[in-house]
């Protein structure tokens, strides 16, 4: 009988206590540090705040302040400020239609109470002292004392996440990617606000407290955008400029002029224009706004980048747009961080998007710009270096030998399969003049394939071993070129290409191994080449050359701190900087040297492209695109070619020389290094 009791009561269903309920859902509403900044700020400006100050300190893992200029708490209102769904924007359902305000479920900050040590200073406009509060992890007010404070509100947050111990160790240690979204979240609050000072500043341990950005409260989008990111984005903007949707597009869309409501949107705003240089690296500056509140509008950024690509397609565009649409036909209680929304007649903003931008660019494309923009010199010991202020690339030496395509060196059908690519450049098809050494080659596939096959049997008699699955399926086709890349990661190890026996070469250009019963092929010069490259990556420290007059860079703060952080890396690719710590935001770093190669030369967007990988991954050594294409170049050049004969020593070390790399299933360029060609069990079997 106590059995069956036993077991009732662990199986019964039972209502989850409270606590555990707060502390459950409080985990799914604030997810991130952006999250906790945007609520707080999201609340002052709800306020009628006019100064919004956020203070971290250790980048926020230790404490988060946001302090405002609003209207303050009344003392009413001090005990339902951080319960559940305690709110004074709705009243029931059917006031969301018309919310105007950031904030409305009455959730942000009985939240924040369950995942950190909340506390509240305040001043009601018609108060004559503040008052501090003091609030539990369940959201109830615990302290209250008398605190001298100008009207408006400082909320405190200490040690966030630390109720949920697995999340508050990884947000520890993943506190810098943290601390760079939540930026990118307050420069959309930063540009869309206006009328609205904000700052924000960081400390570190014991150390200076820094402005990471700031905004001076004026009136306009643009002006904002300009204190956040400095004139020199301004310049390569152009204001939106809507336009009734085009009937092409329409079409596109499944629209039709009959179907069209009244005017149900208005887009304002700014985009890049298309002029190559202009655009960014990376989608980093891409705000999008719905009725001024931030929001992450999916197909409205893909088709504005793609819409770009058409005149742009090597870069991204700077985008600020606010989609003005009724209240009552947009849906913004989609996700806890309010960042989704659905929208009604979504296919016809698109179409409105779309036909905007083409006109735009349209208009602007066949005009000749006369912007200048001042050209580095750069002091050399044999001449003075000029850096084009557009950063445009020279173009690759000449003098580099040229390497027929894989396919023009292969006879067999099959082997030209292999080793096509159809992502290759055209290139590949210019003439090729090659000086090749005659040496006498006498190779068979049958008399190989008979030699192994003697091999197999002697190998089957000694050990007993029968294979009874195929490890590789991939056909010789380009259609293949992942599957049979995917096949060799997994059924390769790095170990394996020391065991691997050298058959021979075939015609001078391809490696022939065997690894037990497999047989594989080897481009020689692909291999070679990765490896060469990879080398250089590793090893190579890029010499700068100095700057005659040190340059300022006009970057951002969050950018300015990424690069500090990160200077011994932008040594190694040959950038050296002069810093003044005590400078203001957006003039503390000074670009004084910058890397050159003969005819390659890099600067201002190679640093942006540095900062942008860093900043998702800080400390990891790594490379601009550009030094990429440059270690490309040189690794090709010193790579062994197709045409040349190879000794058994020669083609043992480029094999091993496989296992010592990271990738080694692709040259730089994307060809494929390797490739199963039979199994020679299967073949006797057949």
């Amino acid at each position: 009988m106590s059995d069956v009791c036993t077991s009732e009561a662990a199986g019964a269903i039972r209502a989850i206590d409270k606590h555990s309920v707060h502390q459950i859902c409080s985990g799914q509403v604030v997810l991130s540090l952006a999250t906790a900044v945007k609520e707080l700020v999201e609340n002052s400006i709800d306020a009628g705040a006019t100064n919004v100050d956020v203070k971290l300190k250790d980048s926020g893992a230790e404490q988060i302040e946001v302090s405002d200029n609003g209207r303050g708490v009344e003392e009413a209102n001090f005990e339902g400020l951080t319960l559940k769904h305690h709110t004074s924007k709705l009243r029931d359902f059917s006031d969301l239609i018309h919310v105007e305000t950031f904030g409305f479920r009455g959730e942000a900050l009985s939240s924040l109470c369950a995942l950190s040590d909340l506390s509240v200073i305040t001043c009601h406009e018609s108060s004559q002292v503040g008052t501090k509060l003091v609030f539990d992890h369940q959201g109830h007010l615990v302290q209250r004392s008398p605190c001298p404070r100008q009207p408006g509100t400082t909320v405190t947050l200490q040690q966030l996440f630390y109720t949920l111990p697995v999340r508050h160790k990884e947000f520890q240690r993943n506190i810098k990617k943290e601390y760079a979204k939540m930026i990118h979240v307050l420069q959309a609050y930063c540009i869309i606000s206006t009328g609205v000072r904000i700052t924000c500043s960081n400390q570190n341990g014991q150390g200076k407290r820094s402005t990471v950005l700031s905004t001076s409260g004026s009136h306009t989008m643009r002006e904002n955008i300009g204190a956040i990111f400095g004139p020199k984005q301004l310049q390569s903007l152009l204001p939106f400029q809507q336009v009734s949707p085009a009937e092409n597009i329409m079409e596109e869309y499944g629209l039709k002029d009959g179907d069209l409501p009244k005017p149900l949107f208005s887009i304002t705003g700014f985009v890049s224009t298309v002029d190559h240089g202009v655009g960014r690296s990376v989608s980093d500056r891409q705000f999008f706004f719905i009725n001024s509140r931030p929001c992450d509008p999916i197909k409205v950024s893909k088709l504005t980048n793609e819409v770009y690509h058409i005149y742009n397609r090597h870069q991204y565009p700077f985008v600020a747009l606010n989609i003005a649409v009724a209240s009552d036909c947009v849906d913004v209680n989609v996700t806890p961080d309010k960042r989704q929304v659905f929208l009604q007649e979504e296919k016809l903003l698109l179409a409105i998007l779309k036909t905007s931008l083409i006109t735009m660019y349209e208009a602007g494309v066949n005009k000749i710009s006369l912007n200048y923009t001042p050209a580095l010199i750069v002091a050399s010991a044999s001449k003075d270096v000029l850096f084009s202020g557009d950063n445009k690339a020279e173009p690759v030496e000449n003098n580099q030998p040229a390497t027929p395509s894989l396919k023009s060196a292969m006879n067999l059908a099959a082997l030209k399969a292999a080793f096509s690519n159809k992502n290759s450049a055209p290139s590949e098809n210019v003439p090729v003049c090659l000086q090749r050494k005659t040496l006498p080659l006498h190779f068979s596939l049958q008399d190989l394939a008979a030699s192994m096959k003697k091999l197999l049997d002697q190998q089957r008699q000694r050990a007993g071993k029968k294979l009874h699955y195929r490890r590789f399926r991939a056909k010789i086709n380009p259609g293949e070129n992942q599957s049979a890349e995917d096949e060799l990661r997994r059924e390769i190890s790095k170990e394996m290409f020391k065991e691997m026996e050298i058959i021979g070469q075939f015609n001078l250009g391809f490696i022939i191994t065997k690894l037990n019963s497999d047989i594989f092929m080897i481009d020689q010069h692909a291999t070679d080449e990765k490896y060469n490259f990879e080398m250089l990556q590793q090893h190579t420290v890029l010499q700068g050359q100095k700057l005659i007059v040190p340059q300022p860079l006009h970057l951002t703060a969050v950018s300015e701190n990424v690069l500090i952080e990160n200077l011994e890396i932008f040594r190694r690719n040959g950038f050296e900087f002069l810093i003044d710590e005590d400078a203001q935001v957006m003039e503390r770093v000074k670009l004084v040297s910058l890397p050159t190669s003969k005819n390659w030369t890099f600067g201002p967007a190679d640093i942006e492209e540095l900062i942008f990988m860093l900043s998702d991954s800080p400390g990891v050594m790594c490379h601009p695109s550009r030094v990429r294409q440059m270690f490309a170049s040189r690794a090709c050049r010193k790579s062994v070619m197709i045409g040349t004969a190879l000794s058994v020593s020669e083609m043992k070390k480029l094999v091993i020389h496989m296992g010592e790399i990271k990738h080694p299933w692709n040259c730089p360029h994307g060809r494929p290094t390797m490739r199963h060609l039979a199994n020679l069990e299967i073949i006797s079997q057949d």
